[in-house]
This record gives structure tokens, C-alpha cells and sequence, in this order.
């Protein structure tokens, strides 16, 4: 992998063994995925991480905790979601904490159906490419149209084959009144799903 990307796999291990350690459950979801579960190069720009079974946003004090004793800086995005930040080398690498919580909604359906990666000697919990696809969907910003045309562009020149009955199957895990606008803003980006 490239080593511009060390620095993230750097502050995603840091963070799931620390997590790991006060018993806490997660799964990387984001732009990270393609890297972490697929192997393809990406622009990172931080670790996204959905955590399970616990809230940072209802105990942050766990989180702060944990941040503290890692010598990791906290704090709380436009969205409202705990982040942390991480010394890799000469960057800080931000590193979000998401939940269902406020604007984020991530059905179950989407995270049981994960990939497990090895980033070294540690095992992580990724989500599909599938369900990546449906997350920027919903994002519905032009941050994410972007990032699911030339995720399509990218599709097409190399191994990783898209399962579009389970894109479907994960759009409907949304509410009805959302499934529309989310299969357009897919194929919008030209990853058309008959």
C-alpha cells in the first residue's frame, strides 16, 4: 500500500486496539474501506470508525478516558460525533467515532454483512463496498457524488465486481420515502443497478 496511506492504518490500529481494550466493538466504514477491505488505493482524508453497542455521543467520558491515556486529543464534529486524533509520524490524524446518533443512520443490515481485513497482526471489521456506495448516496452531497463517480470510473479497472442485488437490499433498509432519491444518486454516478 502506498505510504502515504501508513500514517492511517497507523492511527486505525492505535484506535481498535484501544477500543479493543476497554471492550468496545466497531467497524471501519468510509473512504478507508477501499484501502483497509479492498486493496485499492484511495485519498484518504481521516478513519472513519461506526462504533456498536456503546455511545460516545451518551458516555463520552469512556471515550475521553481512552483518548487521555493514549495521549489523543478529542473533539466533536459539525455532526456532533466524538472524534480523536492521533500523532502518526509528523500528522494528526483525525480519527470520527459515528454512531446512530443525530444525522447518522446506518441500518444493521449493512454492518452485519462486513468484511473481516488484516492491517497487519490486527483484525478489522470493514464494511462492503456496497454499503459504502449507500452511505455516500445518502450523504447527498457533492463531496460524495463526486466520490461515487470516480468510485464507479475506479470500479472499472480493476478485480472488485459490484453485487448490485445487495446495493438494492441495502437501500431498502432505509425508510421508503428515502429509497427512491438514494438508487438515483447511484446511478447518477454511473453505477446503474439493473
Amino acid at each position: 500500500m502506498r505510504e502515504e496511506l501508513q500514517k492511517y492504518f497507523y492511527a486505525l490500529t492505535s484506535v481498535a486496539r484501544a477500543l479493543r481494550s476497554i471492550g468496545v466493538d466497531f467497524e471501519l466504514i468510509g473512504s478507508m474501506v477501499l484501502p483497509v477491505g479492498y486493496g485499492m488505493y484511495w485519498d484518504v482524508h481521516d478513519v472513519d470508525l461506526f462504533v456498536i453497542g456503546e455511545s460516545p455521543f451518551m458516555n463520552p467520558d469512556k471515550f475521553e478516558e481512552l483518548a487521555g491515556r493514549n495521549d489523543w486529543d478529542v473533539g466533536t464534529s459539525a455532526f456532533g460525533n466524538m472524534y480523536m486524533e492521533v500523532l502518526a509520524g509528523d500528522s494528526m490524524i483525525r480519527v470520527d467515532l459515528m454512531e446512530n446518533a443525530l444525522d447518522v443512520y446506518i441500518p444493521s443490515k449493512l454492518l452485519e454483512d462486513s468484511l473481516a481485513a488484516a492491517v497487519g497482526e490486527d483484525k478489522i471489521k470493514v464494511m462492503r463496498v456496497e454499503g459504502l456506495i449507500v452511505l455516500k448516496a445518502r450523504e447527498a452531497t457533492d463531496e460524495a457524488e463526486e466520490f461515487l463517480e470516480e468510485l464507479n470510473e475506479r470500479l472499472g479497472d480493476s478485480s472488485i465486481r459490484l453485487d448490485k442485488k445487495k446495493i438494492l437490499s441495502f437501500i431498502n433498509e432505509y425508510p421508503s420515502d428515502e429509497r427512491k432519491s438514494l438508487r438515483h444518486r447511484i446511478e447518477m454516478a454511473g453505477i446503474y443497478l439493473d
